[in-house]
């Protein structure tokens, strides 16, 4: 009998396993980074991100919101986390906070972050309140202005 056809028989099948032996559900895919060199380096210098250890801090993180907020209902995948690590400066307490804030957020205005669509800014952007500078920084970043404006009573 060939190696491959044995441990067909074997490894035991899903049908097979009783519902306390289900096996875990797969892990989302890896983080592949692409970053051009040029960010891997401004990362590094930055926002302390080593590409060695990136995934070892992302894990860090995935362990914490488990511990910590197990009813919390979030993506766990690499990308999704490596956000708000990046955002945080990599201190886990820091992004775990960013994370269930953002939660907190999104569940106290869903009009906000349901169904948004450009039409529904069109009031504020014509307000004038938020406006794209016209011409980039020095880097070739595109520069946003807010311009709060005072209520008509005031």
């Amino acid at each position: 009998m060939s190696e491959e056809s044995d441990s067909l028989r074997t490894s035991p099948s899903v049908a097979s396993l009783s519902e306390n032996e289900l096996p875990p559900p797969p892990e989302p895919p890896g983080y592949v980074c692409s970053l051009t060199e040029e960010l891997v380096t401004k990362a590094r210098e930055e926002l302390q991100e080593k590409p060695e250890w990136r995934l070892r801090d992302v894990q860090a993180l995935r362990d914490m919101v488990r511990k910590e907020y197990p009813n919390l209902s979030t993506s766990l995948d690499d990308a999704f986390l490596l956000r708000f690590l990046r955002a945080r400066k990599f201190d886990y307490d820091r992004a775990l906070q960013l994370l269930v804030n953002y939660h907190s957020c999104r569940r106290s205005w869903p009009e906000v972050f349901n169904n948004l669509r450009p039409s529904a800014l069109k009031d504020v952007l014509a307000s004038g309140f938020l406006t794209v500078l016209p011409h980039t920084d020095p880097r070739g970043c595109h520069v946003v202005c807010i311009r709060p404006v005072l209520p008509p009573w005031v």
